[in-house]
């Protein structure tokens, strides 16, 4: 894959502007982005989806991993026309998304670990919106909230079916009227047509 032409396709921007944000990425310092990372990973919207990702047993076929620094710039590199996108992308701390394809993945076994992890965050707090059972297809979204319901924290997408299994974990302060914009955005089918008056 070339990774050039696939961050411009998940963040819109132009070619020069993503090659200037890659190389200002490579430069960032080692020691802040130990400590961000720390940070997010303490976050109530964080998920660990290690456990689905190594039973894939396959590399994703797609993979974004898109944190506070590289948002930022992009925030900056928005043109202006844009800035509604600008303002949701300035609340977001990580974005990640991967992409399993391939016959060989072990579709009950994910589904299984899938149904673990989403009890997990059941006992956490998350409030689940989307749950699809139908054959072999397996579907979990969820969303953390934050106590006073009025934003949201971290998104979680799992899906499992015959030969693709799609994983997304959206961290920051999001506000109800941004997840179809971020959806567009990122290119996250689930959440295209979210509608905040239906929910």
């Amino acid at each position: 894959m070339n990774m050039k032409r696939a961050y411009t396709r998940v963040t819109g921007l132009p070619a020069f502007a993503t090659a200037f944000a890659l190389c200002l990425a490579a430069a960032l310092a080692p020691a802040a982005a130990v400590a961000a990372e720390q940070a997010v990973e303490e976050h109530p919207g964080y998920v660990d989806f290690s456990r689905l990702s190594a039973l894939a047993g396959v590399e994703p076929v797609i993979e974004v991993s898109l944190k506070a620094p590289m948002l930022n710039m992009i925030t900056n590199l928005v043109p202006e026309e844009e800035q509604d996108a600008a303002d949701f992308i300035s609340k977001l701390l990580r974005v990640t998304v991967r992409v399993f394809e391939g016959p060989q993945l072990d579709v009950p076994a994910i589904a299984e670990t899938m149904a673990e992890i989403a009890a997990d965050l059941d006992a956490e707090g998350w409030e689940r919106v989307v749950r699809v059972r139908d054959g072999d297809e397996h579907v979990d979204i969820y969303f953390r909230l934050s106590n006073a319901a009025d934003l949201i924290h971290g998104i979680a997408i799992m899906v499992a079916e015959p030969q693709e299994t799609v994983l997304v974990n959206v961290v920051g302060d999001i506000d109800d009227d941004d997840i179809a914009a971020l959806g567009r955005r990122f290119d996250i089918d689930e959440l295209h047509h979210y509608d905040s008056d239906a929910n």
